[in-house]
């Protein structure tokens, strides 16, 4: 259990093995420390080896041993395994609880199965298991990645109803889920609600509310500025930038037909040592094209080598 907690997942399977050759007996909680181990070091196939031997074994697999064992698929980005395991525990007569639900729930979430999510999600009301801020961050999350845009907001107002905590994470996928639609607006005022509820807002929330803005850049040309202005708000409430942040203000400037700010942005990115990327350069580089600088854009090209940059068709 110690080495489980230090992370030190090879020295508590050597522990575990050497029980065998002292002839001390292992038990569910022995098997537990151990999945448990592995599902932290991130070996899945380890941890399910583990989780099969203890039938051999004749020891009681019990919630725990599933938690650990679906929480090693799901980190493992094993959604199949995951879900298989769920529904034995049906057949070992194993209680499954709210841990277990969202596991299962971000496995398919970040297998990218937005249906089996909120399958499970609903599952959760029949058997009475309680929903808590995990559970629907990682349904809203499933809704992100599957371009359902409504339903991610519905089910962020049914937090509030429901009595449930909204929090950075919550917010954020449901920003994203928005600006993924092309919902600007929507994304804004949840951007904006956060302060209303104390909830803080983090680089991925002013990334995601800076490339809704470049959406509604490109739609309407008078969100560019609101990105800036996004973009500068970040320093004062000590919100590190990151190369995505500088892209999206990059985009937005793009889309809004402002190259002088694009390119005063590309070369603030070596002020603060941050990589550009093929993105980054694109976004440039088409900001020049489109305000008629030729020769900005040739030069920015040609820098893509130096700073070894791979060019695509997009750049080309």
């Amino acid at each position: 259990s110690a080495c489980e907690k230090g992370g030190q997942w090879q020295q508590a399977l050597e522990l575990f093995e050497n029980m065998w050759g002292e002839r001390v007996e292992r038990d569910t909680i022995t098997y537990n420390a151990a999945i448990s181990a592995c599902e932290k070091g991130g070996k899945w196939q380890k941890a399910l080896e583990l989780f099969e031997r203890k039938q051999g074994e004749r020891v009681e697999r019990d919630t725990i041993s599933y938690s650990a064992a679906i929480s090693a698929c799901e980190k493992g980005g094993q959604w199949q395994q995951a879900l298989a395991l769920f529904e034995r525990m049906w057949a070992d007569l194993v209680k499954r609880d709210t841990i277990i639900y969202n596991a299962a729930t971000s496995a398919c979430e970040k297998g990218g199965q937005w249906q089996q999510a909120l399958e499970l999600f609903g599952r959760m009301w029949g058997e009475r298991v309680e929903r808590n801020t995990i559970t629907y961050n990682d349904a809203i999350s499933a809704f992100e990645k599957g371009g359902q845009w409504q339903q991610a907001l519905e089910l962020f107002e049914r937090m509030w109803a429901d009595g449930v905590k909204r929090d950075t994470t919550t917010y954020n996928a449901t920003i994203s889920a928005s600006e993924k639609g092309r919902r600007w607006q929507p994304a804004f005022e949840l951007f904006e609600r956060m302060r209303g509820e104390r909830v803080e807002r983090d680089t991925i929330t002013y990334n995601a509310a800076i490339s809704a803005c470049a959406i509604s850049a490109c739609e309407k040309g008078g969100q560019w500025q609101q990105a800036l202005e996004l973009f500068e708000n970040m320093w004062g409430e000590r919100v590190e930038r990151d190369t995505i942040t500088y892209n999206a203000a990059i985009s937005a400037c793009e889309k809004g037909g402002q190259w002088q700010q694009a390119l005063e942005l590309f070369e603030r990115m070596r002020g603060e040592r941050m990589e550009r990327d093929i993105i980054t350069y694109s976004a440039t580089i088409s900001a020049c094209e489109k305000g008629g600088r030729g020769q900005q854009a040739l030069e920015l090209f040609e820098n893509m080598w130096g700073e070894r940059v791979e060019r695509d068709t997009i750049t080309y």
